[in-house]
């Protein structure tokens, strides 16, 4: 089953959340435990030592007597704390015995350390354990110290509050990221995931033929204003091509009826009797039938060039050579024109099909032939670059308006119908020679000033 984008991202980003809140919990509870154990290790040990240190004092060695009534007020206090202390002087006598005191407080205070260990931390499996200490004067021992208490470490009930509250903070840490994460994953599901919904709307719509929409949102992400351009450029081109297709119907229907028309009109005259059937009339009827068929020629011609599989008969070709070629061939026009056509450059040999590439100089010379006015200039020029060969035409014709130069290569278009109906044509001209092109792997490309005159570019790779 699919899911919507915004519930993939809410849901991803309260996992990746969760993993890391209970890693970071674990490890820190682990850590700061380890901390917490080792810290109380070292106070019961510290703890001790300083007991000694508080107790040696009280020996008078002037008297050899003993500050009991300290020493009885000191050792019942470090009992509550769970420390059970016994004092001895230099011979060894007990002095001061927290068990012979209070035999029972010391068994309930030693029971309740173990059962609350026991039950908080059933793995560490401790015991009390009794370390002695010196009690020195001057350097001099006036008695030792034993003091049990249970080991490794034991917690009393405000070390197991800190650690139960410590738990307690990164819980809630834990569920108020993982709230926050959830709550930003919703959001930034909606800033990504409302785009791209309206994206698939309007393709959608796009796809349905409505060309004119656009998409509008305003979005601060790079790759949805990109998306979000491309939908734009698609629908652009998609409407642009429609209006070409519709033209080029126009146009086909326009350069077939006039030549139909005219023959209909010459046969239905000579089968009625209007016209004697004299070879001048079907002279005529030939040549409108003629561009019919040059037309249809075209057309094959194009389809041709634009399939996938169009067999090229490579061979090296000197772009140059095929220039002349084609400036010889249009003399009698440019003579009649009075036009001048020069061409220029070195040598340039390239890898290509000889015909094809003729045919690109042809239409494009013939272009500049039909659009420059009597005493105008053509330049051919060839030159060489470090990966690829460069050809130009140049004119100085009437040029091409600025709106439609993007279209110039599709077929059948024209950017002067009654200018096209008068220099002939059917308009695809370009379109076959930027297939040739193309098929060498080259690319053709148009500048022009209405008015001042175009000029044409064809690269095309030397290997």
């Amino acid at each position: 089953m699919k899911r919507r984008l915004g519930t993939q991202l809410s849901v991803g980003f309260v996992l990746i959340v969760f993993i890391t809140v209970s890693v970071i919990s674990l490890t820190a509870n682990l850590l700061i435990q380890r901390q917490f154990e080792k810290y109380v290790a070292d106070q019961q040990k510290s703890f001790s030592e300083e007991m000694a240190a508080a107790l040696a004092p009280q020996y008078d060695g002037s008297t050899g007597q003993w500050n009991l009534d300290y020493i009885h007020g000191y050792g019942m206090y470090a009992l509550k704390d769970g420390y059970i202390i016994k004092l001895y002087d230099a011979e060894g006598t007990v002095i001061w015995d927290a068990q012979n005191h209070d035999m029972t407080l010391c068994s309930q205070i030693m029971q309740d350390i173990r059962v609350r260990m026991q039950e908080k931390r059933p793995e560490l499996e401790g015991e009390f354990l009794t370390c002695r200490y010196d009690l020195r004067q001057k350097g001099d021992a006036v008695g030792y110290l034993d003091v049990s208490y249970y080991s490794p470490y034991y917690f009393n009930e405000n070390d197991f509050r800190f650690l139960d509250a410590l738990n307690r903070i990164l819980m809630i840490v834990g569920i108020s990221s993982i709230a926050g994460a959830a709550a930003a994953g919703i959001l930034l599901a909606r800033r990504l995931s409302v785009p791209i919904a309206k994206a698939t709307d309007i393709t959608r719509e796009i796809s349905e033929g409505n060309y004119a929409i656009r998409f509008d949102a305003n979005v601060g992400t790079q790759e949805l204003a990109e998306l979000s351009e491309a939908v734009n450029h698609m629908a652009a081109s998609l409407e642009m091509q429609e209006t070409i297709r519709r033209r080029q119907t126009s146009d086909v229907a326009h350069e077939l009826r006039t030549p139909i028309a005219n023959v209909s009109a010459h046969l239905e005259a000579i089968i009625e009797g209007v016209w004697e059937p004299a070879p001048e009339r079907l002279l005529s009827c030939y040549e409108e039938l003629g561009r019919i068929s040059n037309l249809i020629s075209d057309l094959e011609k194009l389809s041709q060039l634009e399939a996938e599989n169009m067999a090229l008969q490579k061979e090296d070709v000197d772009l140059t050579e095929l220039a002349r070629a084609v400036r010889t061939a249009f003399e009698p026009e440019l003579e009649r024109k009075r036009l001048t056509c020069t061409v220029s450059g070195e040598s340039c040999i390239v890898p290509g099909d000889p015909k094809r590439l003729l045919q690109v100089i042809f239409n494009l010379v013939s272009n500049a032939v039909k659009y420059s006015a009597e005493g105008g200039q053509i330049q051919i020029c060839t030159r060489e670059e470090a990966q690829v060969s460069i050809l130009t035409v140049e004119d100085q014709g009437i040029g091409i308006p600025q709106e439609d130069l993007p279209l110039i290569f599709e077929r059948f278009y024209r950017t002067d119908r009654s200018r096209n109906r008068k220099t002939g044509g059917a308009g695809i001209g370009l379109t076959i020679a930027k297939a040739i092109v193309l098929a060498h792997g080259g690319k053709i490309s148009a500048e022009s000033k209405e008015g001042r005159g175009s000029r044409f570019t064809v690269t095309l790779p030397k290997r």
